[in-house]
C-alpha cells in the first residue's frame, strides 16, 4: 500500500509532472488516492496530460522499488525529502503559483529559513566589479543575520555564497540538478563548505537528475520563492537572473538592482530593471530599509579575525598599493618599491 508521501515522490520523479499538472489531476479525480487508482485511459483524457504522459504516470504507479531507491539515495547523502503537504515545507515557498511537489534538502535548511532570506543573483560571465559587489553585499547581509539565497552557478552566484561564508553566515544554494549531481562540478567543494558552515543545498529534482538546460528557469522561481527580495548584481539582456527577477515580481517579492558600467553588456539587464522601477542598491542598507529588516549581527567577530592575518613588511607595502581596480604588475612594482619578482 502506497503512502501519500511515496505517491508524491513517485509523481515528482515523472518528467513533465509539476505542481500545476498535479493539481489539475487531483481536481479531475477528487483526491490523490483516486488519481492513483484511475485507469490510464482516464488519465490521458485530463487536459494537458495526453497518452504519453499518462503512460509515464502509469509506469510510476507500478514501480514502488524506484521510490525506495530514491529514498535510499537521499539517505546516503543525509538529505531529507519534504513534500508540499508536510508542515515543515517552507511557508514562503508554499504560497507561490507553482510550488515544487517535493523538495530535496541537505544541511541545516530549517535554521537557515528561520532567518529572513534575500537572494543575490547575476551573470555567470561576471566582471571583477560584479564579483566584488556580489561578495560584499552577501557578506554584509550575512553580518546582519540575513540568509543569502543563490543558485551555486559560476560568477555572481558563487561570489554571493563565498561572501556569506566569509562572514560566517548561512547561505542556501538552490540547484538546477539533483543533490547527487552537484553542478557545476568545480563547485562541489563550495557546496560542501555551505553545508559544513550551517547552510543547505536545495533542489526540487530527483537525486540523480542531470543539469538539463530546462531545469534552470524553473529553479529560479524557487530562489525567489524562498526569499523576501531578489538582488540582481549583473545581468545581460535575456539572462537567467532576469528570469529570477520576473519570478520575484510575479510572487510579490521586492526586486533590487546594482548599477554597472554603461558600456558593459552585463549592465544592460540591471539598468533595464532600474528603468522599470527596481530599487537601486549601492549598499546593504538599501536592501534592509526596503524590506524593513532589523539588523541582527551574526558573529562578525569571527569573520573579522579571519581577515586580520598579520602581514610581513613587504606584503604590507604591496597591499597599500592595491585598489579595487586591476593594476599592472609594473605599476605595482614602481609604486611599492618592490622588484617584480618579489
Amino acid at each position: 500500500m502506497w503512502t501519500q508521501r511515496e505517491q508524491v515522490i513517485a509523481l515528482n520523479m515523472v518528467p513533465g509532472i509539476g505542481s500545476l499538472r498535479m493539481r489539475r489531476l487531483v481536481d479531475a479525480f477528487g483526491s490523490l488516492q483516486a488519481l492513483w487508482e484511475a485507469p490510464r485511459e482516464a488519465l490521458s483524457r485530463v487536459d494537458g496530460i495526453g497518452p504519453e504522459l499518462a503512460h509515464r504516470l502509469d509506469l510510476a504507479r507500478r514501480d514502488e522499488a524506484a521510490v525506495l531507491r530514491e529514498v535510499e539515495a537521499a539517505d546516503r547523502l543525509q538529505a531529507s525529502i519534504v513534500i508540499l503537504e508536510e508542515a515543515e515545507y517552507p511557508a514562503t515557498l508554499r504560497t507561490i503559483h507553482d510550488p515544487p511537489l517535493a523538495l530535496y534538502v541537505r544541511g541545516a535548511w530549517r535554521e537557515a529559513l528561520d532567518a529572513p532570506c534575500v537572494a543575490v543573483v547575476g551573470s555567470r560571465h561576471a566582471s571583477l566589479y560584479g564579483l566584488r559587489i556580489a561578495e560584499r553585499l552577501a557578506h554584509d547581509l550575512a553580518l546582519r543575520g540575513v540568509t543569502v539565497v543563490s543558485g551555486l552557478a559560476r560568477g555572481i552566484d558563487a561570489a554571493a555564497h563565498r561572501g556569506t561564508l566569509a562572514a560566517a553566515g548561512r547561505t542556501l544554494a538552490v540547484l538546477g540538478s539533483g543533490l547527487g549531481r552537484v553542478y557545476p562540478p568545480e563547485h562541489v567543494d563550495l557546496a560542501g563548505q555551505i553545508i559544513e558552515r550551517g547552510g543547505a543545498l536545495v533542489s526540487e529534482y530527483p537525486m540523480g537528475m542531470p543539469p538539463l538546460a530546462q531545469n534552470f528557469p524553473r529553479r529560479n522561481r524557487v530562489i525567489s520563492g524562498l526569499s523576501l527580495g531578489v538582488v540582481v548584481v549583473e545581468a545581460a539582456q535575456c539572462s537567467g537572473a532576469l528570469i529570477t527577477a520576473d519570478c520575484a515580481l510575479e510572487q510579490g517579492r521586492e526586486v533590487f538592482a546594482v548599477p554597472g558600467p554603461v558600456d558593459a553588456t552585463t549592465s544592460h539587464g540591471t539598468h533595464e530593471l532600474l528603468r522599470q522601477g527596481a530599487r537601486l542598491v549601492v549598499s546593504v542598507e538599501d536592501i534592509l530599509e526596503e524590506l524593513r529588516l532589523t539588523p541582527q549581527p551574526a558573529v562578525p567577530a569571527a569573520a573579522a579575525e579571519q581577515r586580520a592575518a598579520p602581514l610581513a613588511g613587504h606584503e604590507q607595502a604591496l597591499l597599500a598599493q592595491v585598489t579595487v581596480e586591476p593594476t599592472h604588475i609594473d605599476a605595482l612594482a614602481a609604486s611599492s618599491g618592490l622588484a617584480a619578482d618579489q
